[in-house]
C-alpha cells in the first residue's frame, strides 16, 4: 500500500456544489454497476461506503445510487472518492440521504453484500459486480429524529456487522453524529451519546468490527459541550456545514475519510483470504 497524500493536499481538492432534493429521482433504467478499477496491483480489493448522506458527503454531493444512475462517477469530496484515493484501490458509494438503519438493512444484502436483492426500492437487484473486500457503514442519526428506539438502532447496526463477518468482509463502523443549530433537544444528543457508548463498548469486536469515532470532528457528545475541534452543537469549527449543523463541509469529509482510511490501513495489515 502506496503512503497516503498528506492533508494539505487532500484538502486542497476542489469541490462542486450540487442542490438536495427531498425526494430521490426514479432510477434510470439500463444502467449497470461500474467495473473500474483504477489502479494495477497483485491483489486488486474493492471497498463500499453504505449509510445516509452523510456518507454520501451532502449537500455538496449525492450517490449515483440516491440519483439512480450507478454510472455517475463519484468526485472529490465524498468519502468513497478519497478512500480510493488513499488505499489505491476502488470504493464505490453506498450512501442514501435520509435514510434510517431500517432502511439501510434492507438494501444491506445488495448494497454492501454485492448479492443479488431487490429490497423494492426502484434499484433493482444489483448494484454491485462483485463481493466487496471492505465495507464502511454509518447511520444512527435519522433514527434518533424519527424516534426510531436505540434497540431497533443498535439491532440493524449488529445485523449488518455480523452479515459482513459472515461474507467474511472487512467491517469498519461510524459512530453516530447529532444535529445542530437547536434541531436536536437534549433527550435527543443523550440518545447520540448512548448509542456511540454502545459502539465504543466492544461490543462489535466479537464480529471483528473497527469502531471510527467521526462524532468527535462535530460534537463532545455532551449537549452543549465544545469538542477539541471547537465544535458544538450552536458553534462550529471549519469542519462543519453551519448550514445545517449536521454535515461535514468539503475539509471535514476529507478529515473523515482520513479517519477512516487509518482504520482501513490497520486492517490491510492482514492477508485477505477470499
Amino acid at each position: 500500500m502506496t503512503k497516503f497524500p498528506s492533508l494539505l493536499l487532500i484538502l486542497a481538492t476542489l469541490f462542486s456544489w450540487h442542490c438536495h432534493k427531498s425526494d430521490p429521482p426514479p432510477a434510470t433504467t439500463g444502467t449497470h454497476p461500474p467495473e473500474t478499477i483504477l489502479f494495477t496491483s497483485p491483489v486488486t480489493y474493492t471497498g463500499v461506503c453504505i449509510g445516509n448522506s452523510i456518507m454520501e458527503g451532502f449537500p455538496w454531493h449525492l450517490s449515483g445510487l440516491y440519483l439512480g444512475d450507478l454510472a455517475i462517477a463519484d468526485t472529490a469530496g465524498q468519502p468513497a472518492y478519497l478512500l480510493t484515493q488513499l488505499t489505491r484501490f476502488q470504493w464505490f458509494d453506498r450512501g442514501w440521504a435520509g435514510q434510517t438503519t431500517d432502511q439501510i438493512r434492507a438494501r444491506f444484502l445488495r448494497d454492501a453484500i454485492g448479492s443479488s436483492s431487490d429490497p423494492g426500492d426502484g434499484r433493482g437487484p444489483v448494484t454491485l459486480s462483485r463481493k466487496p473486500d471492505y465495507v464502511v457503514m454509518e447511520g444512527g442519526v435519522n433514527d434518533i429524529k424519527a424516534a426510531v428506539p436505540l434497540d431497533t438502532i443498535e439491532a440493524n447496526l449488529a445485523w449488518m456487522a455480523s452479515t459482513l463477518k459472515r461474507n467474511k468482509i472487512h467491517c469498519i463502523v461510524l459512530n453516530c453524529i447529532g444535529e445542530g443549530n437547536g434541531a436536536f433537544s437534549q433527550t435527543q444528543t443523550d440518545q447520540v451519546t448512548a448509542l456511540n457508548t454502545w459502539l465504543a463498548s466492544g461490543v462489535l469486536d466479537s464480529v471483528n468490527a473497527r469502531v471510527v469515532d467521526i462524532n468527535s470532528l462535530w460534537n463532545s457528545g455532551i449537549y452543549g459541550g465544545v469538542s477539541s475541534y471547537g465544535n458544538d452543537n450552536i458553534h462550529y469549527s471549519s469542519l462543519v456545514w453551519s448550514g445545517d449543523g449536521i454535515h461535514f463541509t468539503p475539509a471535514g469529509y476529507n478529515a473523515m475519510a482520513l479517519a477512516i482510511f487509518r482504520a482501513a490501513k490497520l486492517a490491510m495489515t492482514a492477508k485477505f483470504i477470499h
